[in-house]
């Protein structure tokens, strides 16, 4: 990126998952799982039909995808809580 790039971050929705996709594909192939594309798209659209997890995604000027953050709702005993956790 030059100085003039820069990306945006939002709140991803369902309509993002070709965006999204390939970023948690290669996520998962940076922690040496094969490639498998068709499986990265099913996993975040079950997440977003299910109200599983918020993600966050920086999208390029270019319209892109640059990175994303997945957090999921857990729970913490010791402050009697919700929490989110993220991947």
């Amino acid at each position: 990126m030059n100085e003039h790039s820069y990306v945006t971050v939002r709140q991803a929705t369902i309509f993002d998952l070709d965006l999204l996709a390939p970023l948690f594909d290669e996520y998962r192939q940076f922690y040496r799982r094969p490639s498998d594309l068709g499986l990265a798209r099913r996993f975040l659209l079950e997440r977003f039909q299910q109200n599983q997890s918020i993600v966050f995604l920086a999208v390029r000027q270019d319209g892109f995808g640059a990175g994303f953050t997945q957090l999921f709702q857990s729970f913490s005993s010791a402050s009697a809580a919700r929490i989110l956790n993220s991947q």
